[in-house]
């Protein structure tokens, strides 16, 4: 797994742990995140207890959702060009198993399940997909890259606070030598004419 992967897991995993749009305790979805590879394949199970009329997997673009596939137990299943192809179906509409196979990386989206019932419609908890690059190449640039860029920006970081630090020590170091010149002048005016003098006067 190329570097970033492990913390990619983790935001994913704690993306997934978020309240989904559940409408009641009989649906269920899951897996909640899938990360993959080009080229591979990935499966979402949709699931309902109650009585059921289909189900729907539903893609998300922006605000909009976009079908994927329509399964009705006895029908022919409804499968979205995009996909159409490198779709396979398992189970009944009760417990159905979508795979997509042969992922590309704009496969990447959020995926919902959309249970039609009687009175209206119940929404699974989403799956988020990622799709990454699988070539050799890509994985031995990412190796490379990534610790470069730490190192550069921690340097960076480094550099800007021994710069503040010494901007500080400087505008200090003015202020305590303005601060004095302005008590030695203070000093002299206090005293009379012929104390501030440093030379003899020759006129007087």
């Amino acid at each position: 797994m190329a570097p970033g992967l492990g913390l990619l897991s983790v935001l994913l995993g704690l993306a997934g742990a978020l309240p989904g749009a559940v409408a009641a305790q009989e649906e269920c979805q899951h897996p909640r995140y899938v990360i993959t590879a080009k080229g591979g394949s990935i499966s979402i199970t949709c699931s309902y207890h109650q009585s059921l009329l289909g189900v729907f997997l539903m893609q998300r673009c922006g605000p909009n959702l976009i079908q994927v596939i329509y399964y009705e137990d006895g029908t022919e299943p409804t499968v979205d060009k995009r996909v159409s192809g490198r779709i396979a179906f398992s189970g009944s509409q009760h417990n159905l198993t979508i795979t997509i196979q042969r992922l590309q990386p704009e496969d990447t989206n959020t995926y919902i399940c959309q249970f039609i019932v009687e009175k209206g419609e119940v929404w699974g908890p989403e799956t988020l997909v990622v799709v990454t690059a699988n070539t050799c190449q890509e994985a031995r640039l990412t190796h490379i890259v990534l610790p470069v860029v730490l190192a550069v920006g921690f340097l960076l970081i480094g550099l800007g606070a021994v710069c503040v630090l010494r901007w500080t020590q400087i505008k200090k170091l003015c202020w305590e030598k303005d601060k004095s010149s302005v008590c030695v002048v203070y000093e002299d005016m206090s005293c009379n004419r012929h104390n501030t003098m440093s030379n003899p006067n020759h006129y007087e």
